[in-house]
Order: structure tokens, then C-alpha cells, then sequence
């Protein structure tokens, strides 16, 4: 019955597909319960007229990336072939080394998606497809990428079907969550279920206890269920629920147990080789005839622990088989079978590139170690060349696990790991994973330090070539050493312009901008090089670090020709991430004039650039603006709901900045809203992190609260760092000042707020915002009986609320007017 109604939901799912597309999400674990349903369900897809692909996510050494759309797509290819011009064939052809990725890398893999979503839709105008992707708990990020795409084509008949173990891929679903996806859940047998399968296996009647027993301890799940019927009958346990086991994988090992000495070492060779595995293979690896080997295989297959896949494969029968019998292996022995697959794959696969450097470098041979190194980054150029850049990072990260078994002088091994770090630099930066770029940069200028080689220290910093505007410096600390290390470099003679000019941008985000003058005139420097080398990129990347640099009261006026020559260079030369920039730096000059319309437009615009070109950094500095102009808004639930959405965005790909940004973000709606009990955790977790930098908003919330003399404890930097929070900073000292009664603090704020009375808190920034900060400098004036210079600015702080269409600051800014004597009084 269960299974009945599993089939009427994935055939309703089919009736939608029709109408205009559908997706279907089927949890459960794998075994025959699943393979049959889905194997029914295509037949009868089949026989309907859809024209059904299937493609896995196996979990083996390997594997190329997006391998399960290499496997879907070409089946379609044998039907409707693509372009062979077009950017799909390095997709379909799994070992495609020839097809080299060509200018920027963000809109290359755009132009490879929307190829593939055009070639789903044209065919299925021919005849509706439904695409099959099984195990997708094991999908890398690619491949997961081309599935939200398929499944987010609109009125054409398409089905996509995605199967997963439940608890494995929930998280991972989100492409796909938004289609509204039919959702088939396939849940373990009941009881009478349970009887009927074991009563079938063992021949003969079975006590309830042992049914019971064994609906307990397996959840119900058939292969389980069988596994240990057939385990009790194999050891002629009496009939007793002592009998059964309860541990699922110690089932596996007694049942494994009972197989002839080859036959345990060759699964042994398969485990290591991976879920599922070619005959050939195993036997070349074993050192094994051709018959020998399919007779040893044919006793796995008749006792139910290998299956046969397609023609000259087999596979596990369950991912827990293989789990076991590879986790019961020594390390020693895992590298002994690793290393003969290797050998055995450079002889019968020698383009097999992922699987080589997998196997080569899990070896752990020295010997073999230079072809591990060679084949892992041959394998993460050709997931590049497919932009799967989570898998390019992992085998580059196999290179440098392998490199260091080599022996090699000092010099050359600085010289290997600089290289190494530096690919793998761009590599995170494509991710997506701008902290892990930091983070790498910084192993790979320890390397050349240690080595004393300034010119490795150079190949450190100029190794960050992709285009990363979104990015800034960390805000807590300037890192001296690294400025120190920078300023020595700059002024090196021999350097050819292109590097200088990257060198000076590292320069520019690594400094203060606002100290000393020192960034602006190296960004200029910077800009004047770019100019030279003719290169695009790097005088996108020069134009965007000067519209960052400009101060505030500058950018209305000096941003304009800079955005402009970046727009042209933009669509010259295809290059989103600086399209972002234009849309970004358009809504803080418009946030400075306070156009909220205008911010809002080119913030969505911003947001739309960079999903579909899968810039997650960027989109989060997008929803940052919009969660900013929500909250000046009043509409706080939604601002708060967007702040959540960057946190998610920023640790899916692990900045350590996520969780800091979602608590500011979070102590500036409630600030607003007068939850201030609320923030005291959040308040002390940012004054943790950011020590003397993070301590005015405490100082604030317990003011807030009554508790003056904690307050008056908290310590805090005496000048407010001119940063992405300065704003905020500024708002929240001056009302800290008012409510300490603290007049000297009051005075020595109000230089600096008369320079942004006209802002909405730091909106100007994008990112964050508080109050209109004219109300600041009124509370302040009003502190020191400036009465005339309270209701001016006061008056103002009114204008930008209506501006932004602010209620609650147009309340506080007539709070304020209200609170001041008539005029004529004092």
C-alpha cells in the first residue's frame, strides 16, 4: 500500500511536469525498496512518451565533477545533440581536457548554465524530459548548481527527479525548495511488512519476539530487515529476539565473515575503489585473471553483497556494506589498495584524471607522490574548465598533501608550495570562500618568509587574480606585518607593471583608508599602472578600489566619470563581478543623497547580478542593503529576515564574519524597535569579538537600561574607526554621552556628526543603519544648551527621516523638537 502511494504522488508530479515543470524530492535510503520504485516509475514514464535520463552522485574516488549531468546529459546528447561550439560539450564529456574556460570565470560558468538550461527547453519542445539524479547527498556544488537550473525552467514539460538519504541533503535543497517540489518520503515497513519479508527469507514461521525485534533495531528498512534474516538463518540462531544483533553493521561484518578468504580480499580492493567499480579494473589491480576474478565476484553477487551494474560493473548493495568493510581497514592497508589502483587505473584509464590523483595521493607513497601532485591539478583544471570550484579547491588541497611527501631542497619546496597555495587561492575565491582566499594567502606568505624569498612573498600577493570588489579588509585589527611586508615589496625595482599594480591593490585593502592618505595614493598609483598594462580587469579592479576610497562628501561628484568608465569596460569586456560594483557604488552615492527609491533599485539590480552569475559574497552584501533600507523603513521583521539570509549566505561558504554581521545587523533593528534587553548578549558577543572596537554598543544597551556605572566601565576606542560601522559608532556615543551626562564626550562628537548630520545613520555604507544622525547632534547640542543648533538639526534629522521614508525616525526626530524650550527661552 505504501508503495501505491508513493507512485500516485510521483505520477502527479509527472502530470505537472507536463503542464509547465515539476520537481520531485525522493528521501529514503538506498537499497532495492528505492531502486524499484524509481526503475517503475521511469518505465512508466517511459511508456507515456517521456524521453527519461538518469545520472548519480557516487561517493567514489574521483568522481568528476558534476558527473551525474555527465551521465544525464549524454543520454540526451545521443537524441538532441548541443552545439558542438557551445560551452556544453566539457560538460557532457566527463574527461574533456581540450575545452579551455575563456575569459572571466563568473560569466564563463554563466554562459555554460544558461547554454544548458536553452538545450533542456529546446528539447523538451521536441519531447518532454525527465531527468533522474540519485544519491544527490553526495552531489558537489556544480552539480547541485545545474539542478536548481533544470528545475527552475518555467513553462516547458520537464520533470526532475532527486534522490537523496534522508538527513544527508536537507540543507543542500534550497535551489530546489523553491519550486514548491513534490515531496515522497520512503519509510521503513511496519510490522506485518517486517513478517511477511522474513517469514519469505527464512522458509519457515517466525515468533513474533524476533519480528518485533527486528522492526525495532532496523527502522524497518528492507535491505537491514534482510540482512539480518539472513544473518539469523545463516547461523541458525534459535528463535529467540536475543539472536538478533544491534548494530546493523556488525550484521555486515558476520555476514562477511562467512565469505572465502578471495572473496573477502577483492571486496576489500572494491571498497577502496568505491560504491561502484569495473570488472577490468579489479582484476588488474589483483593481479587476477579475468575468470578468477568474475569467479570470486559471482559468490558476492549470489550471497547478496555485490549487485551487477551496467555491463562489466558491480557494485555494493548498500552503501553501509561498502562503509564497513572500507572503515575496517588499517590505514596502511587502505594505502597498499589505493596505490594499486592507481597503477591499475594509469594503465586501462589514463584520462581518468579525478580518479588518478585520488588514488595516487591516497596511496601515501612516496614514490608515487609527483604523479599524485601531477594528476590532482591536471583533475582541478578540468573541474575548473566545468566550474565546479569546490572541487577544484579539494583536489588542490590532494596536491598539497601529496607535494609534501617529495624530497626536495628548501627552495624548490617553498617554490612547489607557493604555486600550490596560490592555485588554490583562486580556486576559493571562485568558490566563493573570500576568507579562505585570506586565509590561504597568508599560509602561502609564511612559506616565502620562512624561505627568505621576497620574490615568493610577491607570488603570494599577485597570486590573487580574480575579481573580488565585494571583499574588504577585516575592520577589527590593521595587520602591521603585513603592511610592513607590502611596503617593502612596492617599491622593488624589478617588478613587471601588471604585479605591481596587484600589489598596490593588496596595499589599498590592507590599510586604514582613512588615516593618513596612504591607501587613496596608492589606489591612484595603482589606476595609473592599470592604465598601462591594457589589461581589463585590473583597471576594473583600480576603478572600483577608487570609488571605495573617495570620501563620502566626494563620491556624489567623483564617483560619476569612475562608474562610468567601468560600465563601458563592463560590457566590453563581460565582466559581472564589476557590474555588481556599479550597481553597489550607485546606491551609496544615492544612499549619501538620501534617494531611497534609487538605493533600493540598484540594490535589487545588484542582487539580481549576482545570483545569477553565483556571486554568494556578493549577494550578501546586496540583501545587507536591503535588510539596511528595510529597517530605515520600519518594516523590521523583514530587515530582520534579511539579515538572516546573509548570515546563511556568508556560512555556507565559512566566513568567520557572518555571525558578527547577523548580530549587528540584529542590535541596530532592536535599538530601533526599544528591545533593548534583547541585545545585551549580542552586544557582549560584538564586544568580544571586537574588543575595543564593539564596546559602544554595550556601553549603550546597559546605559539604556539604567546601568550607568557598568556602563561607564565598558571601554571603547576614543576615536570611532571610519568604517562600515562609523556611523552607527557615532550615533551610538553621542546618545551615550547624553545619558552619561557626559558633556566633554558630547562636545568632541559633534565635529564629527555636524560631517554627516544630512546621513541616515551609516546607510551611506550600505550595509547597516540606526538613525537619522541629525538626531545625534541635536541630543548633544541639546546635552550642552546649544538650543538654536538642537532644533536646526533636529529639524534636518526630520527631512532625511521623510527622505527614507522613515516613520519612526520622523516620531524621534519630533520627539526631539518637543523636548527643547520654546523659542525665546534658554
Amino acid at each position: 500500500m505504501g508503495r501505491r502511494r508513493e507512485l500516485d504522488v510521483l505520477e502527479e508530479a509527472a502530470r505537472a511536469g507536463l503542464r509547465g515543470g515539476a520537481v520531485a524530492l525522493v528521501a529514503g535510503e538506498g537499497g532495492a525498496g528505492k531502486t524499484a520504485l524509481l526503475t517503475h516509475f521511469a518505465a512508466s514514464l517511459r511508456s507515456q512518451g517521456w524521453m527519461v535520463v538518469s545520472g548519480r552522485c557516487p561517493d567514489d574516488a574521483g568522481v568528476p565533477a558534476a558527473w551525474a549531468w555527465a551521465e544525464a546529459l549524454g543520454e540526451l546528447a545521443q537524441t538532441f545533440p548541443p552545439d558542438p561550439l557551445g560551452p556544453l560539450p566539457a560538460l557532457i564529456d566527463p574527461l574533456n581536457v581540450t575545452a579551455a574556460p575563456h575569459g572571466d570565470a563568473t560569466a564563463g560558468r554563466f554562459r555554460l548554465h544558461t547554454a544548458f538550461t536553452r538545450w533542456l527547453a529546446t528539447s523538451a519542445a521536441r519531447r518532454s524530459p525527465a531527468v533522474f539524479t540519485d544519491d544527490i547527498h553526495e552531489a558537489d556544488e556544480e552539480t547541485l548548481a545545474l539542478l536548481g537550473r533544470a528545475a527552475g525552467i518555467e513553462g516547458v514539460p520537464l520533470l526532475v527527479v532527486a534522490a537523496y538519504r534522508p538527513g544527508h541533503a536537507d540543507d543542500r535543497l534550497a535551489p530546489l525548495a523553491r519550486r514548491a517540489p513534490f515531496r515522497i518520503v520512503l519509510r521503513g515497513l511496519e510490522a506485518p511488512e517486517v513478517a511477511t519479508l522474513v517469514r519469505s527469507l527464512c522458509g519457515r514461521d517466525v515468533g513474533e519476539d524476533i519480528v518485533a525485534a527486528l522492526a525495532e533495531r532496523t527502522g524497518g528498512n528492507p535491505f537491514f530487515v534482510g540482512e539480518s534474516t539472513r544473518l539469523l538463518t545463516g547461523t541458525e540462531a534459535d528463535n529467540t529476539a536475543a539472536g538478533v544483533p544491534d548494530g546493523i553493521r556488525d550484521v555486515v561484518r558476520r555476514r562477511l565473515a562467512r565469505l572465502p578468504r578471495a572473496a573477502a580480499d577483492l571486496l576489500r580492493l572494491a571498497a577502496v575503489a568505491g560504491s561502484e567499480t569495473h570488472v577490468a579494473l579489479l582484476g588488474e589491480a589483483a593481479g587476477l585473471p579475468a575468470a578468477a576474478v568474475v569467479d570470486v565476484l559471482e559468490v558476492c553477487i549470489a550471497d547478496g553483497i555485490l549487485a551487477e551494474s551496467p555491463p562489466g560493473h558491480v557494485s555494493f548493495a548498500h552503501p553501509l556494506v561498502r562503509d564497513t568493510v572500507y572503515g575496517d581497514l588499517t590505514g596502511l592497508r587502505r594505502g597498499l589498495l589505493h596505490g594499486r589502483l592507481a597503477e591499475a587505473l594509469a594503465l586501462l584509464r589514463p584520462d581518468d584524471l579525478p580518479a588518478l590523483a585520488a588514488h595516487f595521493t591516497r596511496s601515501g607513497d612516496p614514490a608515487k607522490a609527483r604523479q599524485a601532485v601531477g594528476f590532482a591539478l591536471r583533475a582541478a583544471e578540468l573541474a575548473e574548465r566545468r566550474y565546479a570550484h569546490d572541487v577544484s579547491v579539494d583536489l588542490i588541497h590532494q596536491a598539497l598533501d601529496a607535494a609534501e611527501l617529495i624530497p626536495a631542497s628548501t627552495d624548490e619546496r617553498s617554490e612547489r608550495a607557493v604555486g600550490l597555495l596560490g592555485a588554490l587561492l583562486r580556486a576559493h575565491v571562485r568558490a566563493g570562500s573570500g576568507d579562505a582566499a585570506i586565509q590561504t594567502r597568508h599560509r602561502a606568505l609564511a612559506v616565502a618568509e620562512q624561505a627568505g624569498r621576497s620574490d615568493l612573498a610577491v607570488a603570494a600577493f599577485t597570486s590573487w587574480t580574480e575579481p573580488t570588489p565585494w571583499l574588504t579588509r577585516g575592520h577589527q585589527t590593521v595587520d602591521q606585518h603585513v603592511v610592513d611586508t607590502l611596503d617593502r615589496l612596492v617599491v622593488r625595482p624589478d617588478l613587471p607593471p601588471a604585479d605591481l599594480a596587484r600589489l598596490l591593490q593588496a596595499q589599498v585593502d590592507e590599510l586604514p583608508h582613512a588615516t593618513d592618505g596612504r591607501a587613496l595614493s596608492a589606489a591612484e598609483r595603482q589606476l595609473a599602472l592599470a592604465r598601462t598594462t591594457g589589461d581589463p580587469v585590473l583597471l576594473a579592479a583600480a576603478l572600483t578600489t577608487m570609488t571605495k576610497l573617495l570620501p563620502h562628501e566626494a563620491q556624489a561628484v567623483r564617483c560619476g566619470p569612475a562608474v562610468a568608465e567601468l560600465r563601458a569596460l563592463v560590457k566590453q569586456h563581460d565582466l559581472p563581478a564589476y557590474r555588481w560594483v556599479c550597481e553597489q557604488v550607485d546606491a551609496m552615492v544615492s544612499a549619501i543623497g538620501n534617494d531611497a527609491e534609487a538605493v533600493e533599485r540598484h540594490a535589487r539590480t545588484g542582487l539580481a547580478v549576482a545570483r545569477r552569475y553565483r556571486m554568494p559574497e556578493a549577494e550578501a552584501a546586496s540583501l545587507s542593503t536591503l535588510a539596511m533600507l528595510a529597517h530605515a523603513r520600519g518594516r523590521f521583521a523583514e530587515a530582520e529576515n534579511l539579515y538572516e539570509q546573509v548570515r546563511e549566505r556568508l556560512a555556507r561558504h565559512n566566513a568567520p564574519r557572518a555571525a558578527d554581521l547577523h548580530a549587528r545587523g540584529l542590535i541596530t533593528i532592536r535599538l530601533s524597535q526599544g528591545r533593548v534587553a534583547e541585545i545585551e548578549p549580542l552586544a557582549r558577543t560584538v564586544a568580544t569579538a571586537w574588543g575595543t572596537r564593539g564596546g559602544e554598543a554595550l556601553a549603550l544597551v546597559l546605559a539604556l537600561q539604567g546601568r550607568i556605572e557598568e556602563a561607564r566601565a565598558v571601554r571603547f576606542d576614543p576615536e570611532p574607526a571610519k568604517d562600515h560601522f562609523y556611523g552607527v559608532r557615532l550615533g551610538a556615543r553621542a546618545r551615550l554621552a547624553c545619558l552619561l551626562a557626559d558633556t566633554e564626550a558630547a562636545a568632541a562628537l559633534i565635529p564629527h556628526l555636524h560631517s554627516v548630520r544630512d546621513q541616515f545613520g551609516s546607510a551611506a555604507t550600505t550595509a547597516f543603519c540606526t538613525r537619522p544622525l541629525g538626531l545625534a547632534l541635536g541630543e548633544a547640542h541639546a546635552l550642552l544648551g546649544n538650543v538654536s543648533a538642537a532644533r536646526s538639526a533636529f529639524q534636518e534629522a526630520g527631512e532625511v527621516a521623510r527622505a527614507w521614508g522613515s516613520d519612526h525616525g520622523v516620531a524621534a526626530a519630533l520627539d526631539g523638537l518637543r523636548s527643547l524650550p520654546e523659542p525665546g527661552g534658554r
